[in-house]
């Protein structure tokens, strides 16, 4: 056990060696990085003087996840922020944490935890004063620490936010605010953090056991899938960078991205050819996931497989859906036009095939694949939510309607008002990402095991 900085309060969990002095968490960060799996930090403050983390992180191929604090003091420097979205990295994931984040922790996972006073700073690191107390791997597990340390980020996760651009952007508004307004710092932080939804919305940390309300549900559901489509973009701008010859280059990456998860499933995942192999693939690639996609975006670039439907569906499907669900037409639909495009939408095509006969008014035989996806697409033509919605109406509402899109989503799946039956989020989540494929990469329950099976964190059963 070593002590980072005196002084040290007395009630720890053990004695301090007879030897124990003043040392830099600089000098710890270098000298247990090398031996960690991957780094967990909660740091409330953080400026751009100091980048050692982040950067010593990068350089010797260790996956951080990173939480920060997010008001209107800005408390992580937005530069810290930008480093996050440039990486475009499942390895390096950054979590905002609203108002009340003080911890400075950070986790060598396999090689030990400092637990202290120091913010990721300069002056933190190299010359303050600072408190803390750093633990071997062995004395965490010794004094039963390791299972606290889990309880701890698992807890800061439930009540944090994945990091957007719109959170970004956010943030650096308000740095350059700050520059430039010095003397009104608190009347400005104040605005930020009343008018702010995530901060103004958050309350006290959520008790170990919690009653699942309907506004936790939302809470779980919207911190999922935001954090997911953060990771879909990222993914999407690799695979861009990454695009085989076969591909225009004028095709929208979120496309290029589906598309390339669907042949990593199919033509990676699937060969395994196990129950379940996606979870197989996740055990293997969850502690170094940049690693495996770059293989598989290798893989995808050289395209040395059989990519028919991948070339169809993104010469000739994805154009045929985003027409038909575009902005000033998707009202206007026939029941023809309609069956035409919701027939190419993969997460509908593989619900249609799981109806019975009898609700699709089929007869009770067996029926070919299109038969059923058609059947499917021209009963929910004649479905109505319980305020006399049709299908058209839900998805206009969904994917063009006013506010925040994963809201709208939430909404059209459990409203009474704009609920259709059989249609859930991996249908809604796909079709949006094809009407707007340069804002919301198509998701549904193919790409999200995809993302799994590459080590991504993600549910696959919203």
């Amino acid at each position: 056990m070593d002590l980072i900085a005196r002084p040290m309060p007395l009630n720890l969990v053990a004695e301090l060696p007879a030897d124990a002095s003043v040392k830099k968490l600089a000098n710890f960060h270098i000298k247990h990085l090398p031996d960690c799996e991957r780094v967990r930090a909660a740091i409330a403050y953080a400026s751009r003087d100091n980048m050692q983390l982040l950067d010593s992180c990068m350089g010797q191929s260790k996956a951080l996840e990173f939480f920060g604090r997010y008001d209107g003091s800005c408390p992580i420097d937005p530069m810290i922020l930008d480093w996050f979205l440039k990486r475009n990295s499942p390895n390096f994931q950054y979590f905002a944490v609203p108002k009340w984040l003080h911890a400075k922790v950070i986790w060598y996972v396999g090689a030990g935890a400092y637990i202290g006073s120091a913010n990721m700073t300069d002056r933190a690191w190299i010359k303050n004063f600072e408190a803390g107390l750093f633990l071997t791997h062995e004395e965490l597990d010794h004094f039963g620490l390791l299972e606290e340390l889990v309880a701890f980020f698992d807890g800061l996760r439930a009540v944090a936010k994945p990091l957007t651009d719109e959170m970004c952007k956010a943030q650096w508004a308000l740095f350059k605010q700050r520059e430039q307004l010095e003397r009104q710092l608190s009347r400005v932080a104040e605005a930020f953090d009343t008018t702010d939804s995530f901060v103004n919305g958050a309350q006290d940390p959520i008790p170990a056991v919690v009653a699942r309300t309907e506004a936790t549900r939302y809470a779980r559901f919207a911190s999922e899938w935001e954090e997911t489509l953060q990771h879909m973009r990222g993914l999407a701008a690799q695979v861009v960078a990454n695009r085989p010859d076969w591909i225009d280059s004028n095709v929208p990456g979120g496309v290029q991205a589906d598309q390339f998860l669907h042949a990593y499933y199919y033509q990676t995942v699937r060969g395994e050819q196990v129950k379940d192999s996606y979870k197989v693939f996740h055990d293997r690639n969850r502690k170094n996931p940049q690693a495996a996609l770059q293989s598989a975006l290798d893989d995808w670039r050289i395209g040395a497989f059989d990519f028919e439907w991948e070339d169809r569906t993104i010469r000739e499907w994805a154009p045929t859906i985003r027409a038909a669900f575009a902005k000033d037409r998707i009202r206007g639909l026939t029941e023809s036009q309609w069956v035409e495009a919701a027939t190419r939408v993969h997460a509908l095509r593989d619900h249609g095939v799981k109806m019975s006969n009898r609700l699709l008014g089929l007869p009770e035989v067996q029926q070919d694949e299109d038969t059923k996806h058609e059947a499917f697409a021209r009963w929910l033509w004649i479905q109505r939510g319980a305020g006399g919605s049709s299908i058209l109406d839900l998805l206009y509402f969904v994917i063009w309607g006013d506010g925040n899109l994963t809201q709208r989503l939430w909404d059209g799946i459990h409203s009474a008002a704009w609920r259709i039956p059989h249609i859930g989020v991996s249908i809604l989540g796909e079709i949006v990402g094809w009407a707007n494929p340069d804002m919301y990469p198509p998701r549904n329950q193919r790409s999200s095991k995809a993302l799994r099976a590459l080590g991504y964190d993600v549910n696959v059963s919203l």
